[in-house]
């Protein structure tokens, strides 16, 4: 039994990535050192014909490094509960990581917390996942010496995902690139955009101009804050950035009604599905002070990395200016909170989370399940 046990975990090896290419190395190494070299002096004395082999067998031996050369580490993060996670979205964001990464860390929240998860503990959540993110980036550092090259494959809700990023700004990696499930029809997996300190870089020309294209009308001008008429109740010091990059017939309306009245419901059987952050000891959730509307035509963002790091800075950046402004409006002595509402590609709402990891800016959680006239669960988690 144990020399089956032994001959099994040979052929594994043999036929693994890492084992293939050492082999492969050692081989070749052979062949240009001399072994085949002294073979083939039997055969012919033609010097083209050694430095072919010679060629050939520095070729291979780069192949063989390839393969067996560590690859860095995949994190594969599913940030829904079990009555919502689609096993084959799952099980292709950890084939590809597999694929790609010498190391692949899994964490499932359908396999670690079965149940509803109510929203104040959703930070938790995220700093817990972050934690084992470290952990294993950590173990990584300590085997070997180059920074390893490390990818976040995220499948999570919209504000999830937004936590990560903001926990994620507070770690130190060289590299860290965000991949998603592509919307486009035969594709994949595809990288969705690099967190790194370029994305606060003052967008360019270019870059600015690509992004305008994309919103409604090829807008030539950033869009503009809007103040919201004074009505008793109402939270001044609120800025809402309604964000929309991805088909939602109704998003920008029902977030708007949401800021400028403070109530997530037209009514009986109508709510928006928004979820608007605990409105502290007053218990009311008074109308936005202004608002902000960034929106694009098109159904889907292309799948272009660079083009969601542009956008990303964009919105960014376009927060910071409004947030300024309304400061400044106020008086310049009240600090000024956003409320986001978002609609679009899960890696720009992570990048998104990763700049303004240290602003007072608050992804407004939406319910898919609500407008529908599903009840909330009771935790008031989604």
């Amino acid at each position: 039994m144990g020399h089956m046990r032994w001959l099994g975990q040979l052929r594994r090896l043999v036929f693994s990535r890492e084992g293939g290419g050492t082999l492969l190395m050692a081989a070749c190494t052979a062949i240009a050192l001399g072994v085949v070299p002294n073979i083939l002096e039997q055969w012919t004395r033609r010097p083209w014909v050694f430095t072919v082999v010679f060629a050939a067998a520095l070729l291979l031996v780069l192949a063989g490094w390839v393969l067996q050369r560590p690859r860095g580490l995949g994190v594969v993060v599913s940030l829904y509960p079990a009555d919502r996670t689609q096993a084959s979205r799952v099980l292709a964001l950890k084939n590809a990581s597999r694929r790609a990464h010498t190391t692949t860390l899994v964490v499932d929240r359908a396999l670690l917390w079965p149940g509803e998860i109510p929203v104040q503990d959703r930070a938790e959540i995220v700093d817990f996942v972050a934690r084992l993110f470290d952990a294993q980036l950590e173990e990584l550092r300590a085997s070997g010496n180059a920074e390893p090259e490390v990818a976040l494959y995220i499948l999570a809700h919209l504000q999830d995902a937004f936590l990560l990023g903001r926990r994620l700004a507070d770690d130190v990696q060289t590299s860290l690139v965000v991949m998603h499930l592509s919307q486009q029809a035969g594709r994949s997996v595809v990288p969705g955009v690099a967190l790194g300190s370029s994305l606060r870089d003052p967008l360019g020309a270019h870059q600015r101009a690509q992004v305008r294209q994309l919103l409604l009308a090829g807008r030539a001008e950033d869009p503009t804050l809007v103040e919201i008429p004074v009505i008793p109740g109402q939270q001044r010091h609120r800025l809402a950035v309604i964000v929309r990059l991805a088909s939602a017939a109704s998003m920008v309306d029902d977030a708007h009604y949401v800021a400028a009245t403070g109530q997530v419901s037209y009514g009986p059987g109508h709510d928006t599905g928004y979820r608007l952050p605990d409105p502290g000891p007053s218990g009311i959730q008074g109308p936005c002070g202004a608002y902000l509307v960034i929106d694009t035509g098109s159904a889907y963002l292309p799948d272009d990395p660079g083009l969601n790091a542009a956008v990303a800075t964009y919105i960014w950046e376009n927060w910071q200016t409004a947030r300024q402004q309304w400061a400044q409006h106020l008086g310049g002595t009240t600090a000024v909170e956003g409320l986001l509402f978002f609609h679009g590609p899960l890696p720009v709402a992570v990048a998104l989370g990763w700049l303004a990891a240290r602003d007072h800016l608050t992804l407004v959680h939406h319910d898919l399940r609500l407008p529908q006239g599903t009840p909330p669960p009771t935790t008031a988690g989604a």
